[in-house]
């Protein structure tokens, strides 16, 4: 670390030549110094890292990092015998390969953890990079981009729209509800939808989404949950993930008018929550049946009991009034225009009970938590590295040529 190489790599990013022949050698190997024992001692990579502002710079790790993945999603589309949802598919189960252990749940085609470390790593250290990912390379938006984008859709501290963070969300909250269940990616997928929300109500930004996607997306959730509380209970502590998914909905229901972009959105919430009741039902019969026993879960079922207070109370309040608005019109089943106008013409006489903390979350910190995964991650990025690189295929006296000029 005496001699660094940090400017010559990022001379090769920055010219377009360069970059072509060895921008994705240049951008795992600057991961890889990035991550040189960072635990243990002071890694000047790190900090030169954080305050790199040359925006070709930036540009050209971007677009390394936005290449290799096209490429990836173009192997696994090649590989793939039916198509299961496209972009945010491919991507979340890219991510989730990571960790899943089983393998007959993998991919075929091989999970590329050095561009994923690289972008984290330029992610987390630089703001300028994501700024600059975000203005430059607009094509890795237009997946994410809402059916009717509106022109004035904000972008949040990552630099990307929320709605494009929503969506992949609730792919990888579809997709991934399996035998071999990845706890630990669900409840980071729950928290980062929490942050968004967080982040809307306190700038006060109304989103132009489709709400009822996510709303659906999490009761199904909940569904798997209950479903297979059993098999679950022997390797997770459901009741937490549980406990984050009711408070997204009282966050919903608790400031849902700082955010959501109209009253008709609020009134489809409480729609949903009277729907879907059955499941709300059955979670807090489980969770009381739970919390009322001894054993290990006791505590942590009923926080999810006391969660569910008003979630509970809306349940309660309104499907009398639904079913006596039936029976007065004699109507076998209404539809849903008839309970959203039951639900309109009832708000008043509703009461709920507010909640403290809802608007407040952990930050994220590397260390300690998530310092042994990043060391296991490194250490298979380097094995992969020796293995598959060839220094046959390199020209000695052309690279030393190049590196020469650099100044």
């Amino acid at each position: 670390m005496i001699n660094s190489i940090f400017e010559a790599i990022l001379q090769i990013l920055s010219d377009v030549s360069s970059r072509g022949q060895h921008g994705y050698d240049a951008v795992v190997l600057l991961a890889l110094l990035v991550n040189y024992r960072k635990y243990e001692s002071v890694n000047p990579y790190i900090v030169k890292l954080s305050i790199v502002d040359d925006e070709p710079t930036l540009d050209g790790m971007g677009m390394v990092v936005h290449q290799a993945l096209t490429e990836y999603n173009r192997q696994y589309k090649d590989k793939e015998e039916e198509n299961q949802g496209g972009f945010f598919s491919t991507l979340t189960t890219m991510v989730g390969n990571m960790f899943i252990a089983d393998a007959d749940e993998k991919l075929s085609v091989q999970t590329n953890e050095a561009i994923l470390l690289a972008l984290y790593e330029a992610v987390h250290l630089n703001r300028n990079f994501i700024t600059v990912l975000a203005q430059s390379h607009p094509e890795i938006e237009i997946a994410a981009s809402p059916t009717t984008p509106t022109p004035t859709t904000p972008t949040t501290p990552l630099g990307t729209t929320p709605p494009s963070l929503d969506n992949l969300m609730v792919e990888f909250i579809v997709t991934h509800m399996m035998k071999d269940f990845p706890m630990d990616l669900y409840l980071r997928c729950v928290q980062i939808i929490h942050k968004l929300l967080c982040y809307q109500k306190k700038c006060r930004i109304r989103l132009h989404y489709t709400w009822r996607e996510l709303w659906s997306a999490l009761i199904n959730l909940l569904k798997f949950l209950l479903s297979n509380e059993t098999s679950l209970l022997a390797k997770h502590n459901i009741f937490h993930l549980s406990l984050l998914v009711v408070n997204l909905f009282n966050m919903f229901i608790t400031y849902g008018d700082t955010f959501l972009p109209t009253s008709n959105s609020y009134d489809e919430l409480y729609y949903e929550i009277v729907r879907m009741h059955q499941v709300f039902d059955n979670l807090y019969c489980m969770v009381l049946r739970v919390s009322t026993n001894t054993g290990q879960w006791k505590e942590a079922a009923s926080k999810v009991t006391h969660a569910l207070i008003n979630v509970r109370a809306i349940i309660n309040h309104f499907n009398p009034k639904i079913e006596s608005y039936a029976a007065v019109n004699h109507i076998s089943q209404l539809s849903e225009e008839q309970v959203l106008e039951v639900v309109r013409s009832n708000y008043d006489t509703l009461t709920l009970k507010l909640q403290d903390g809802l608007d407040q979350f952990e930050r994220y910190a590397e260390q300690p938590k998530e310092a042994a995964f990043f060391k296991e991650l490194v250490r298979s990025i380097s094995l992969n590295v020796r293995k598959n690189v060839s220094l046959n295929t390199l020209s000695q006296d052309v690279l030393l040529k190049e590196f020469s000029t650099i100044s």
